[in-house]
């Protein structure tokens, strides 16, 4: 089915596509009413190279970033991101959701960047939720370089950090177009499945129905009355072909004068009627011309 008949389906069922779509509206407003909205909120934390690696570079320690922060980074976020850290958050309160990641792109200045993402329906839990991450950055690292001098060991410095949680339109968004999308199917999709079945049930009755036009030839038949048989032909009526003639002669004109006319004569067609069937005897009439033996020449004769 194409878009140009779904659209014939809806303009000719608009009253229950219309109440449909109505009913949706109403329910994707409830819905909307009814969604809990998502705050998020975020901070950036990097990590600096030791003052004993830095000495290189006039002690700056941006400028002697190295695969090795790299590698530091991103076992800090393994461990921030631990089943056990995260029971230890939530049994203080924390219980937002939140991830510790490096970068999308990371090189050997951007991988030594932490990313903390903390997401939740409150909004004071959540921004609660990243301080404590935040700080958890500093004790994990220190934790990881036990037995470290401390010139020698990896620092963090914090970069930015959000003051307040704000709104999160994308994952507040995301159930409400999922539930919108499937109202909106099942809105337009309810009337051309009313119409197939509509017209599946037109057919199965019209084939259901019998046939009246044999009906009707069969009831013409038995509405004949029974006749007795009749020829195709009319009976034809019985003629006396024998005369009596004196002595008991008997026979036709024509058997007694013959066939042959008169010499001289011409020969005129003989005329029959009606015609005679099934090897029958026929009467010959004289024409209107001409001269046949009559009854006195045969007598004479």
């Amino acid at each position: 089915m194409d878009l140009r008949q779904a659209v014939r389906i809806w303009r000719a069922r608009w009253i229950l596509t219309s109440v449909l779509l109505i009913l949706a509206m109403v329910g994707a407003a409830a819905a909307a009413a009814k969604t809990p909205r998502f705050y998020q909120s975020a901070s950036s934390v990097v990590l600096l190279a030791s003052r004993v690696a830095s000495r290189q570079n006039g002690g700056n320690p941006f400028l002697s970033f190295s695969p090795s922060l790299t590698l530091t980074a991103d076992a800090v976020s393994r461990a921030l991101m631990a089943p056990g850290t995260v029971r230890q958050l939530a049994a203080q309160g924390f219980t937002a959701s939140y991830t510790v990641a490096l970068p999308p792109f990371t090189t050997s200045t951007t991988g030594s960047v932490l990313l903390v993402t903390v997401t939740g329906t409150d909004a004071a839990g959540v921004q609660r939720t990243l301080q404590a991450v935040t700080a958890q950055i500093g004790p994990q690292l220190a934790q990881l370089q036990t037995g470290v001098p401390a010139r020698g060991q990896v620092r963090a410095d914090t970069l930015s950090f959000t003051p307040q949680a704000t709104l999160s339109i994308s994952q507040t968004a995301r159930p409400l177009v999922v539930a919108d999308a499937l109202l909106l199917v099942i809105c337009l999709g309810t009337p051309i499945v009313v119409d197939g079945l509509a017209s599946r049930r037109q057919l199965r009755d019209r084939s259901a129905l019998p046939d009246y036009s044999a009906l009707s030839q069969d009831r013409a038949l038995r509405d004949i009355p029974a006749f007795p048989h009749r020829s195709a032909f009319p009976e034809e009526p019985t003629t006396q072909v024998g005369l009596a003639f004196p002595g008991r002669a008997t026979g036709s004109a024509d058997q007694q004068a013959g066939d042959d006319p008169a010499q001289g004569e011409p020969r005129l067609p003989s005329s029959s009627w009606p015609p005679a069937r099934n090897g029958g005897p026929s009467v010959r009439h004289p024409g209107p011309t001409g001269r046949r033996a009559g009854l006195g020449d045969v007598s004479r004769s």
